[in-house]
């Protein structure tokens, strides 16, 4: 009886001092959404990616305000066209520089992933 207990203490300690250390090491990433508004400066069809000079955003693209972000696109992007009342979805080819747009998505350590980019006459107004 005195080894089980023995054994169960030493098993027992030793969880309790490995787990701290393997949550430690694996830290979550963290994703921070962000929306913005600006003006397409260039389009990489390559990379598929957008180069957008940002001119308005929510508090983790103001930093960023009259610089340029590079938007990585994936297969689950949605391109959308607006004239201000109508939407029409678009694709990434109809993308031009010098649009002016909207986008959404993600951002990870500097790396911008749009979810959402729609293209709109009336976005120039913001500008």
């Amino acid at each position: 009886m005195k080894k089980i207990t023995v054994l169960l203490i030493v098993v027992l300690l030793t969880l309790a001092l490995v787990t701290p250390t393997l949550a430690k090491s694996a830290p979550p990433v963290s994703r921070q959404p962000f929306s913005l508004v600006g003006k397409i400066t260039s389009v990489d069809p390559v990379a598929r990616t957008v180069t957008v000079q940002v001119l308005r955003g929510n508090p983790l693209v103001r930093s960023y305000l009259n610089k340029t972000v590079v938007l990585q696109v994936t297969a689950a992007t949605r391109y959308v066209f607006t004239d201000g009342i109508t939407q029409k979805l678009i694709t990434f080819d109809d993308l031009k520089v010098g649009n002016p747009v909207s986008a959404g998505g993600s951002m990870v350590v500097n790396s911008w992933t749009a979810t959402r980019i729609t293209v709109g006459a009336k976005l120039t107004c913001l500008q």
